[in-house]
Protein backbone atom coordinates (compact mmCIF):
# COMPACT_ATOMS: atom_id res chain seq x y z
CA UNK A 1 0.00 0.00 0.00
CA UNK A 2 1.22 3.42 -1.08
CA UNK A 3 2.95 5.73 1.90
CA UNK A 4 3.79 9.19 0.68
CA UNK A 5 5.14 12.37 2.24
CA UNK A 6 3.74 15.44 1.24
CA UNK A 7 4.22 19.07 3.36
CA UNK A 8 1.04 20.50 3.99
CA UNK A 9 -1.21 22.82 5.97
CA UNK A 10 -3.97 22.31 8.31
CA UNK A 11 -6.88 24.43 6.76
CA UNK A 12 -9.68 22.15 8.46
CA UNK A 13 -10.78 19.58 10.70
CA UNK A 14 -13.81 17.68 11.83
CA UNK A 15 -13.71 15.64 15.10
CA UNK A 16 -14.92 12.08 14.27
CA UNK A 17 -16.11 8.94 16.33
CA UNK A 18 -14.33 9.20 19.93
CA UNK A 19 -10.83 9.93 19.53
CA UNK A 20 -10.28 10.88 15.74
CA UNK A 21 -10.28 13.54 13.49
CA UNK A 22 -10.77 14.36 9.91
CA UNK A 23 -8.29 16.80 8.98
CA UNK A 24 -8.11 18.54 5.73
CA UNK A 25 -4.25 19.53 4.72
CA UNK A 26 -3.58 21.96 1.69
CA UNK A 27 -0.24 20.61 0.37
CA UNK A 28 1.07 22.54 -2.77
CA UNK A 29 2.64 19.75 -4.60
CA UNK A 30 -1.12 17.86 -4.21
CA UNK A 31 -3.99 20.51 -3.64
CA UNK A 32 -6.34 19.31 -1.76
CA UNK A 33 -6.00 16.25 1.03
CA UNK A 34 -8.86 14.76 2.97
CA UNK A 35 -7.69 12.46 5.59
CA UNK A 36 -8.22 11.24 9.22
CA UNK A 37 -6.14 11.10 12.08
CA UNK A 38 -6.96 8.23 14.25
CA UNK A 39 -6.55 8.31 17.67
CA UNK A 40 -5.33 12.25 17.47
CA UNK A 41 -7.46 13.60 20.22
CA UNK A 42 -5.92 11.14 22.90
CA UNK A 43 -3.84 12.97 25.26
CA UNK A 44 -0.74 10.66 24.50
CA UNK A 45 -1.25 10.62 21.11
CA UNK A 46 1.66 11.12 18.61
CA UNK A 47 -0.33 13.06 16.17
CA UNK A 48 -1.90 15.44 18.68
CA UNK A 49 0.06 18.38 17.78
CA UNK A 50 -0.02 18.31 14.08
CA UNK A 51 -4.36 17.33 14.10
CA UNK A 52 -4.98 21.40 14.88
CA UNK A 53 -5.74 24.30 12.68
CA UNK A 54 -3.08 25.92 10.83
CA UNK A 55 -0.55 23.39 11.51
CA UNK A 56 2.62 23.20 8.86
CA UNK A 57 4.50 20.44 8.91
CA UNK A 58 5.50 17.07 6.47
CA UNK A 59 2.89 14.43 6.60
CA UNK A 60 3.31 11.01 6.11
CA UNK A 61 -0.15 9.52 4.95
CA UNK A 62 -0.74 6.24 4.02
CA UNK A 63 -3.33 5.97 1.52
CA UNK A 64 -5.68 2.58 0.50
CA UNK A 65 -9.33 2.33 -1.04
CA UNK A 66 -9.43 5.85 -1.77
CA UNK A 67 -8.87 6.70 1.84
CA UNK A 68 -5.68 8.41 3.60
CA UNK A 69 -4.40 8.59 6.83
CA UNK A 70 -1.70 10.04 8.91
CA UNK A 71 1.27 7.80 9.84
CA UNK A 72 3.33 10.58 10.95
CA UNK A 73 3.50 14.21 10.99
CA UNK A 74 6.95 16.51 11.43
CA UNK A 75 5.97 19.50 12.61
CA UNK A 76 7.81 22.53 11.44
CA UNK A 77 5.47 25.38 12.98
CA UNK A 78 2.44 25.70 15.07
CA UNK A 79 1.79 29.22 14.13
CA UNK A 80 0.70 29.45 17.90
CA UNK A 81 0.57 33.00 18.36
CA UNK A 82 -3.16 32.94 16.17
CA UNK A 83 -4.74 31.25 19.05
CA UNK A 84 -4.03 33.83 21.72
CA UNK A 85 -5.63 36.61 19.64
CA UNK A 86 -9.16 36.88 18.45
CA UNK A 87 -8.30 38.59 15.67
CA UNK A 88 -5.71 37.26 14.39
CA UNK A 89 -7.54 33.70 14.71
CA UNK A 90 -10.37 35.02 12.74
CA UNK A 91 -8.41 36.11 10.11
CA UNK A 92 -6.42 33.34 9.47
CA UNK A 93 -9.70 31.23 9.72
CA UNK A 94 -11.50 33.06 6.82
CA UNK A 95 -8.33 32.70 5.02
CA UNK A 96 -7.81 28.80 5.26
CA UNK A 97 -11.78 28.48 4.52
CA UNK A 98 -11.19 30.66 1.36
CA UNK A 99 -8.16 28.44 0.20
CA UNK A 100 -10.45 25.13 0.90
CA UNK A 101 -12.86 26.52 -1.41
CA UNK A 102 -10.73 26.92 -4.56
CA UNK A 103 -8.17 24.21 -3.89
CA UNK A 104 -8.66 21.01 -5.77
CA UNK A 105 -8.14 17.40 -5.28
CA UNK A 106 -4.36 16.35 -6.80
CA UNK A 107 -3.77 20.38 -8.24
CA UNK A 108 -0.59 21.48 -7.29
CA UNK A 109 -0.74 25.41 -6.44
CA UNK A 110 2.36 26.31 -5.22
CA UNK A 111 1.23 30.45 -5.29
CA UNK A 112 -1.74 29.70 -3.48
CA UNK A 113 -0.04 27.67 -0.77
CA UNK A 114 2.92 30.74 -0.72
CA UNK A 115 0.11 33.32 -0.07
CA UNK A 116 -2.10 31.16 2.82
CA UNK A 117 1.88 30.21 4.53
CA UNK A 118 3.14 34.11 4.66
CA UNK A 119 -0.27 35.75 5.51
CA UNK A 120 0.42 33.21 8.68
CA UNK A 121 3.52 33.86 9.64
CA UNK A 122 2.92 37.95 9.36
CA UNK A 123 -0.59 36.94 11.26
CA UNK A 124 1.16 35.05 14.00
CA UNK A 125 4.44 37.15 13.88
CA UNK A 126 4.22 40.23 13.09
CA UNK A 127 2.91 43.85 13.97
CA UNK A 128 1.29 44.13 11.39
CA UNK A 129 -2.77 44.99 11.49
CA UNK A 130 -4.68 41.48 11.15
CA UNK A 131 -6.94 44.13 9.09
CA UNK A 132 -4.54 45.15 6.21
CA UNK A 133 -3.17 41.74 5.61
CA UNK A 134 -6.89 40.30 5.36
CA UNK A 135 -6.99 43.33 2.62
CA UNK A 136 -3.41 41.91 0.91
CA UNK A 137 -4.65 38.61 1.27
CA UNK A 138 -7.55 39.24 -0.38
CA UNK A 139 -6.47 41.34 -3.22
CA UNK A 140 -3.78 38.31 -4.17
CA UNK A 141 -6.44 35.70 -3.58
CA UNK A 142 -8.85 37.41 -5.97
CA UNK A 143 -5.75 38.05 -8.58
CA UNK A 144 -4.88 34.08 -7.83
CA UNK A 145 -8.43 33.16 -8.75
CA UNK A 146 -9.00 34.89 -12.35
CA UNK A 147 -10.87 37.73 -10.60
CA UNK A 148 -8.22 40.33 -10.46
CA UNK A 149 -10.40 43.52 -10.58
CA UNK A 150 -9.94 46.24 -13.14
CA UNK A 151 -8.09 49.03 -11.77
CA UNK A 152 -6.83 50.99 -14.59
CA UNK A 153 -10.18 50.52 -17.07
CA UNK A 154 -13.36 50.76 -16.89
CA UNK A 155 -14.83 46.91 -16.61
CA UNK A 156 -17.39 48.07 -18.77
CA UNK A 157 -16.32 49.71 -21.53
CA UNK A 158 -12.80 49.29 -21.33
CA UNK A 159 -11.50 53.38 -21.20
CA UNK A 160 -8.42 54.29 -19.30
CA UNK A 161 -9.93 55.76 -16.28
CA UNK A 162 -7.31 57.01 -14.31
CA UNK A 163 -7.65 61.14 -15.15
CA UNK A 164 -11.53 60.41 -14.29
CA UNK A 165 -12.73 62.68 -11.01
CA UNK A 166 -16.05 60.20 -10.23
CA UNK A 167 -15.44 56.32 -10.63
CA UNK A 168 -17.27 53.15 -8.92
CA UNK A 169 -16.65 50.11 -7.97
CA UNK A 170 -18.49 46.95 -9.35
CA UNK A 171 -18.12 43.60 -8.53
CA UNK A 172 -20.22 42.52 -10.80
CA UNK A 173 -18.79 44.32 -13.34
CA UNK A 174 -15.44 43.25 -12.29
CA UNK A 175 -13.66 46.57 -10.86
CA UNK A 176 -13.72 50.58 -11.51
CA UNK A 177 -16.41 51.87 -13.51
CA UNK A 178 -16.79 54.93 -15.28
CA UNK A 179 -19.73 57.66 -14.64
CA UNK A 180 -21.02 57.08 -18.20
CA UNK A 181 -21.51 53.31 -17.87
CA UNK A 182 -24.12 51.90 -16.09
CA UNK A 183 -22.98 49.75 -12.88
CA UNK A 184 -24.79 49.55 -9.50
CA UNK A 185 -21.53 49.93 -7.56
CA UNK A 186 -20.04 51.98 -5.08
CA UNK A 187 -18.40 55.19 -5.35
CA UNK A 188 -14.72 54.76 -4.81
CA UNK A 189 -11.74 57.12 -3.74
CA UNK A 190 -8.33 57.24 -6.74
CA UNK A 191 -6.66 56.46 -3.24
CA UNK A 192 -8.41 53.19 -2.72
CA UNK A 193 -7.38 52.04 -6.47
CA UNK A 194 -3.85 53.32 -6.09
CA UNK A 195 -3.39 51.33 -2.71
CA UNK A 196 -5.18 47.97 -4.78
CA UNK A 197 -2.65 48.51 -7.29
CA UNK A 198 -0.06 49.32 -5.26
CA UNK A 199 -0.18 45.90 -3.12
CA UNK A 200 -0.73 43.67 -6.27
CA UNK A 201 2.82 44.71 -7.20
CA UNK A 202 4.24 43.48 -3.88
CA UNK A 203 5.28 39.57 -3.34
CA UNK A 204 3.63 37.02 -1.33
CA UNK A 205 7.13 37.88 1.49
CA UNK A 206 6.15 41.72 1.19
CA UNK A 207 2.82 41.53 2.38
CA UNK A 208 3.74 43.07 6.17
CA UNK A 209 4.50 45.99 4.21
CA UNK A 210 0.82 46.81 3.91
CA UNK A 211 -0.14 49.85 6.33
CA UNK A 212 -3.57 51.39 5.58
CA UNK A 213 -4.88 54.49 7.12
CA UNK A 214 -8.70 53.48 9.01
CA UNK A 215 -10.52 55.44 6.56
CA UNK A 216 -8.94 53.64 3.70
CA UNK A 217 -9.07 49.77 5.40
CA UNK A 218 -12.89 50.85 5.86
CA UNK A 219 -13.35 51.72 2.20
CA UNK A 220 -11.35 49.01 0.53
CA UNK A 221 -12.69 45.97 2.66
CA UNK A 222 -16.15 46.01 1.72
CA UNK A 223 -15.56 45.70 -1.81
CA UNK A 224 -13.32 43.14 -1.57
CA UNK A 225 -15.76 41.13 0.58
CA UNK A 226 -18.22 42.06 -2.61
CA UNK A 227 -15.48 41.20 -5.42
CA UNK A 228 -15.38 37.54 -3.17
CA UNK A 229 -19.27 37.18 -2.64
CA UNK A 230 -19.44 37.43 -6.12
CA UNK A 231 -17.32 34.89 -7.46
CA UNK A 232 -17.75 32.66 -4.76
CA UNK A 233 -21.19 33.07 -4.31
CA UNK A 234 -23.45 34.27 -1.40
CA UNK A 235 -23.71 31.44 0.24
CA UNK A 236 -20.49 30.26 0.66
CA UNK A 237 -18.84 29.38 4.17
CA UNK A 238 -15.98 31.60 3.56
CA UNK A 239 -17.84 34.68 2.56
CA UNK A 240 -19.78 34.60 5.73
CA UNK A 241 -16.76 34.07 8.01
CA UNK A 242 -16.30 37.56 5.97
CA UNK A 243 -20.11 38.81 7.44
CA UNK A 244 -18.33 38.27 10.70
CA UNK A 245 -15.42 40.01 10.41
CA UNK A 246 -16.87 43.42 9.15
Amino acid sequence: MPTELTQAIVTGYTDYKDNDRMLTLFSAARGRIDCKARNCRKPTSALLSCAQPFVFGDFELFSSNDRVTVNTCDVRETFYPLREDVDRFMTASVCTQLCNTVIEHESPDEQLFSLLYHLLSFLAYSDSDPNDLLIAFLLHYLDHAGYRPSLTRCAVCRRDIRADAVLFYSAEAGGVVCAACPHGGKPVSKLALEAMRRILLLSHDELNRVVLKPALREELFPLLKKSCANMLGSGDRAVALLDQIG
